[in-house]
Order: C-alpha cells, then sequence, then structure tokens
C-alpha cells in the first residue's frame, strides 16, 4: 500500500493492515494495526445530531474499510469520530498555533 501522508505509512500483510504514524515529524514511530486504531474502539454510542457532507468516493471508500478490515463491527459515524479524534489529538499543537496566529487582539 502507498503511503498516504508524511505522518502515515500503510502496509498491508497477512490480511492486516499495519499503521506506522510518525507522532512528531522527529518522533520515532509508533506501529498498531489499523484495525485497532480507528476500528476497535466506539467512542460514540449513537449518532450525532449534525450532519457533515463527503465526496462518494470517500464515502464508498470509508464504508468499505468498516465493512472489511472493520468486520462491520463499528458503524461509519464512530469510525468518522474515531478519526477526527486521532487527526485532532496529531495536529492539536498546530492548529493551536495556527488559531491564535490568525486570531489576533482587536487592540
Amino acid at each position: 500500500m502507498k503511503n498516504l501522508n508524511r505522518f502515515y505509512n500503510m502496509k498491508k500483510q497477512n490480511n492486516k493492515v499495519e499503521v506506522t504514524i510518525k507522532v512528531h515529524q522527529d518522533a520515532i514511530v509508533e506501529k498498531e494495526t489499523y484495525e485497532k486504531m480507528f476500528l476497535g474502539r466506539k467512542n460514540m454510542d449513537k449518532r450525532g445530531e449534525r450532519s457533515i457532507y463527503l465526496r462518494a468516493e470517500y464515502h464508498e471508500r470509508l464504508t468499505r474499510i468498516v465493512q472489511i478490515i472493520g468486520g462491520d463491527k463499528i458503524p461509519l459515524y464512530a469510525y468518522l469520530d474515531n478519526i477526527l479524534s486521532h487527526h485532532f489529538d496529531l495536529f492539536e499543537k498546530r492548529l493551536t498555533e495556527e488559531f491564535a496566529a490568525k486570531c489576533k487582539p482587536l487592540f
């Protein structure tokens, strides 16, 4: 499998997908199966009250990942919640810095 970006590296072997994630640019990477990271835990008990819109191709990919890799054991909304939670954990410092830089005081 190809690299998704400089923080993620995915490798498929023996019907398992291994994800290598750089926690910080210079940090040693931590390895965990993709299923365990994103499809094994369910942080949301029910759907939220907000709707989001995705590209049709992304919806299809995400649905297939949940069905095939996740064994259809986790709903799509919980999978997306796990992905977003990981993204915010990974980029919290950078997001906070960029937000603060663009949100200058009025006086």
